[in-house]
């Protein structure tokens, strides 16, 4: 190849200029600042189920231990009952309230003297992030 030819063959290929280099620049700064908050907030979703798995996890242990129970138990009266602490992660406290009523089956007539079963619905509460607060709650039916 002679020397003329490689000036032609040079001359003729075009280089990157600044502005397309800056306008790359900034798309892909762009994109990285999407990709940086999509994961922040996909962290956050991953933490607020884990606080909703071990509350509930929570609140189930309670109705296991409310169901051990007795049904004239004073964990088991009629009112409300709580607060306790529970712990839902390290460094993460919440509380525990469980509320209990008694009920009438229709199905073997309406009585005021006629209780067939205790309603029991137990509920963790707690903050975080900010002050969100969150709950989960769950009944279930204790009969005699």
């Amino acid at each position: 190849m002679s020397w003329s030819s490689r000036r032609k063959r040079l001359r003729s290929q075009r280089g990157v200029s600044l502005v397309e280099v800056m306008v790359s620049a900034v798309i892909f700064a762009i994109v990285a600042v999407a990709l940086v908050e999509f994961f922040s907030l996909g962290r956050a979703y991953i933490k607020e189920g884990g606080l909703r798995r071990n509350g509930l996890a929570l609140v189930q242990q309670k109705i296991e231990e409310l169901r051990a129970l007795s049904l004239s138990d004073a964990a088991l009266v009629v009112g409300n009952h709580g607060p306790e602490g529970v712990q839902l992660s390290e460094g993460l406290v919440g509380s525990r309230h469980w509320s209990v009523t008694w009920q009438d089956d229709p199905a073997n007539g309406i009585s005021a003297s006629d209780q067939d079963y205790k309603t029991v619905m137990v509920r963790v509460t707690w903050l975080w992030e900010q002050a969100h607060e969150d709950t989960v709650s769950l009944g279930g039916r204790f009969y005699p």
